[in-house]
This record gives C-alpha cells, sequence and structure tokens, in this order.
C-alpha cells in the first residue's frame, strides 16, 4: 500500500507531511480505535440500560481512567527495560481480551467459574452488596481495559517521542486525530453488526480485530529501521535519511540506548525529581500545565455525558449513531487543515487555542442546547473536537520538548494528565448532573474552560 502511495503522491501533496513512523504508529492507534469504537458508542447508553444511574456513570469512569494513571507508572517504570513495541502489542491485545470477557459475560458456565476462581470469603463480600457474577466480571473487565490503555498509551507516545519528527505538534495531531476517523465507518458498522446478531456478534468482531492488531503492531513497529523516519507521503522507498552517518535498527536507535548511569528503579526516581525541578523553576510552564489538567478536568465532564445528554432530548440510538459518524467525516479535511496549521505554531499558542475553542463549544451547548437545532449540534461537536485535537498535540509536543531528556517520564506524564482529569471531570459531571441537570453543567464547565483559554493566550514560553 505504501508503494502505491508513494508512486501517486503528486494527488496527495497537500496533506500534511507524515513520517514514516507517525504514519505507522497513527495506523495502530486507527485500528485500535476502530476495533473499540465499534461498541464504545453504546457504552454509557449500556450502563444505563444495566441499571447505573448518571452518577453510577460518572463512578465508572472514574475507576477505568484511574486505573491508566496508576498503571502508567507502573509502564514507565518496566518502559526503560521493554521494547515499546511489546507493551504497545501487549495493551492493544488487552483491548481485545476486555473484548472477549464482555463476549463471554453473558455465559452462566463462564460466570460460574469466574465465581469459583475468586477466594470464597472474597466472593462472599462482594456478593453482600448485592453484585451479581455479570457485574464482577464487569468490573474485572474495566481494571484489564485501564491497565491496558496505559500500556499502548505510554508506548505509543514514547514511540513518537523517540522518532523526532519534523514538527511534534503535527506528528501528535495525526496520533489523536485516529479516533475521529475511526468513529466514521466503526460505529455505523458496529450498529450493524449489533442489529443482526446482537452485542455478542460486535464484542467478537472486536476481538478478531484487536488481536490481529495486536501481532501487526509488534511486527510492524518492532522491526523498523531509522531510515523509515522519513515524509511518508514524499520519498520513494528507496529514499532514506541517514542518522548520525549510519542506518540503525529502530529498536536499537530509539530505545535501547538507556540512561545506563544508575539502576532503573533509583533512575526513576531521579529522572522524577529532575523533572520536578523543571517545573518549579518555570512558572509559565507551570501555569500552563495547570491550565491543562484544569481544562482536562471539565473537558471531562462534557465528553462523558454527552451521548446522555443527545439521548434525553429524544436523539435515538440510530440518530446518535449517523451523527457522529457524518461529524467524524466532516472532522477529516478540517482536521487536517489544523494540523498543517499546528505544524507552523508553537505548542503554547496551540495548547491556548485548542483551550479557547472547547470552551466556546461547551458554553454555547450550555446557553443554547434547548434551542439547537441539528445543525447546531453538528457544529458545536466538530468544534470541540477540533479544540480537543489542537490542545492533545499541544501538550504531548510541549511534554516532548520539555523534557527532551526524561521522555518515557514525558511519555507517562503526558498519559496521567490525559487519564486522570477525564476521570475527575467524569466523576465530577455525575455528581453536577444529578442536581443541575446538563445544560448548567455544560454552561458552568465551558465558561471555566473558555477563561482559562483567555488566561493561557497570555503566557509565553521561553523558546523551546
Amino acid at each position: 500500500m505504501l508503494e502505491i502511495l508513494e508512486n501517486h503522491r503528486g494527488w496527495y501533496s497537500w496533506v500534511p507531511k507524515m513520517e514514516r513512523v507517525t504514519f505507522d504508529v497513527s495506523l495502530v492507534h486507527f485500528l485500535l480505535m476502530f476495533g473499540y469504537k465499534l461498541f464504545s458508542l453504546y457504552y454509557p447508553l449500556f450502563l444505563i440500560s444495566i441499571g447505573f444511574s448518571v452518577m453510577n456513570v460518572g463512578s465508572i469512569y472514574l475507576l477505568t481512567y484511574s486505573v491508566i494513571a496508576v498503571s502508567s507508572v507502573i509502564i514507565n517504570y518496566y518502559i526503560h527495560r521493554l521494547n515499546p513495541s511489546k507493551v504497545a502489542a501487549l495493551g492493544i491485545a488487552g483491548y481485545g481480551f476486555f473484548a472477549l470477557l464482555m463476549l463471554l459475560s453473558s455465559s452462566p458456565l463462564f460466570i460460574s467459574t469466574i465465581k469459583e476462581i475468586i477466594p470464597f470469603h472474597l466472593a462472599q463480600w462482594i456478593i453482600s452488596f448485592g453484585i451479581s457474577g455479570k457485574l464482577i466480571i464487569f468490573y474485572i473487565a474495566q481494571i484489564i481495559l485501564g491497565f491496558s490503555a496505559a500500556a499502548w498509551l505510554v508506548s505509543l507516545r514514547l514511540i513518537l517521542m523517540k522518532s523526532k519528527p519534523e514538527s511534534k505538534s503535527r506528528s501528535f495531531g495525526w496520533f489523536y486525530s485516529m479516533p475521529h476517523y475511526a468513529s466514521v465507518i466503526a460505529p455505523v458498522i458496529g450498529g450493524a453488526v449489533i442489529w443482526k446478531f446482537g452485542f455478542t456478534g460486535v464484542f467478537a468482531l472486536s476481538v478478531l480485530i484487536q488481536f490481529a492488531n495486536a501481532i501487526y503492531a509488534y511486527a510492524r513497529l518492532n522491526g523498523k529501521s531509522a531510515t523509515s523516519q522519513r515524509r511518508h507521503s514524499g520519498m520513494s522507498p528507496a529514499e532514506n535519511i541517514e542518522q548520525k552517518g549510519s542506518t540503525v535498527p529502530l529498536r536499537r536507535e530509539l530505545w535501547s540506548q538507556r540512561d545506563n548511569k544508575v539502576s532503573p528503579k533509583t533512575s526513576l526516581r531521579k529522572n522524577y525529581s529532575q523533572i520536578f525541578n523543571i517545573i518549579k523553576s518555570d512558572k509559565t510552564f507551570a501555569l500552563i500545565l495547570i491550565s491543562i489538567f484544569a481544562v482536562l478536568i471539565l473537558g471531562g465532564i462534557y465528553r462523558a455525558f454527552f451521548v446522555l445528554f443527545l439521548e434525553s432530548i429524544s436523539f435515538s440510538n440510530e440518530e446518535i449513531i449517523k451523527f457522529i459518524a457524518i461529524a467524524s467525516i466532516a472532522y477529516l479535511p478540517l482536521s487536517i487543515i489544523t494540523i498543517k496549521i499546528m505544524g507552523k505554531l508553537r505548542s503554547e499558542k496551540i495548547i491556548s487555542g485548542g483551550i479557547t475553542i472547547e470552551g466556546i463549544a461547551t458554553v454555547v451547548l450550555g446557553l443554547f442546547a434547548s434551542a439547537l437545532n441539528l445543525l447546531g449540534f453538528f457544529a458545536v461537536m466538530l468544534i470541540d473536537s477540533l479544540g480537543a485535537l489542537m490542545l492533545g498535540s499541544g501538550k504531548s509536543s510541549l511534554l516532548c520538548k520539555k523534557f527532551k531528556n526524561y521522555q518515557e517520564e514525558a511519555s507517562t506524564i503526558d498519559t496521567v494528565l490525559t487519564t486522570l482529569g477525564p476521570a475527575l471531570g467524569a466523576l465530577i459531571g455525575g455528581i453536577a448532573i444529578s442536581y443541575v441537570g446538563f445544560q448548567n453543567t455544560f454552561l458552568f464547565a465551558g465558561v471555566i474552560v473558555f477563561l482559562f483559554g483567555v488566561f493561557s493566550r497570555g503566557l509565553k514560553l521561553d523558546r523551546e
């Protein structure tokens, strides 16, 4: 496929540059999200259908994201000694195992087997809370999902950081766009499979995709060479970029050269101590990090409950699927333009722009939700997605540059921020929505996000 694209590169010369490693990491991310988004769109609706309240939905998001945040630190320790492609493949396979557990959760035999595995006293304690065998599997699956997400998030981001693309913001822009690209077709296909075969069919399809992608990710990312760090859309297969005068296997070039001054455990503690000193010595950078984390918390309120909000205003499941698919199609060309622009901007400008755009979208939703028509909701969702793309890309690029000597830790911090923020947002949002409703919650969160955006526009780091 690459040869076909490269032989016709004139057809898509308008597409922003994409290095080879960026292309492969983004493709793996796309396949992962495609397999997950076959059913994830229905996830909040599924939780409500099995008896969870809106507040409980926030708690479930908190559980999953908290596991990701804690697991990221554990992964950070081992990533110093393991090839990230192996860790990424393990995480992707974990998504397949999650889908497999959900598939088997409808089997009485499997549920009874799980009950027998769990120690008797623990099982009795769990049952005393009214938790059924199916819910036991559900919570185990959430923990597996959280750990797996931490594994591939830290690893894929680390591979991108280590690959030294020409523009980190542009490279991460491609990476963060993949879930939206997957949303173009995955929910539609998933909905068709559910309609024909039920959730059993869609979980089975997800299992196959994730396990196949895990194998592909390891084979593709593990065996690459440093010469692959070139523009995907502008060079022939024979053209190479020489790094330091030689062609070196990417596994050795990018992640086998470790800081061998101290042991991994001591090194990890020392690295985080140095990172803390960097943050403490740069007040502007610290303020930007605080702004990012606060916005991720508030943004988590919107994203965790947007689908439930649409349902609350009488959108059917079919309408929600069509709505998100059409919005994702419209996102495609706009994201490409945004990625191209981001390649020319400083990280803090990208971040402040993304925060401001997200704030505007959420304020509009909070103020005018009852008056918006379908086109209005479409515009709000599209604008918010572009704001999130800018915030995520600018954040990862900034961390990569600021902590250039501690890239494993930078990837971990990035993952913790990206997951712990929305986790707290989902919990806060669940509580707030239960008391004041969707619109007031969105309005309050949106105003604060917008103010953070205005504040962050005045922040400027020293030359990166």
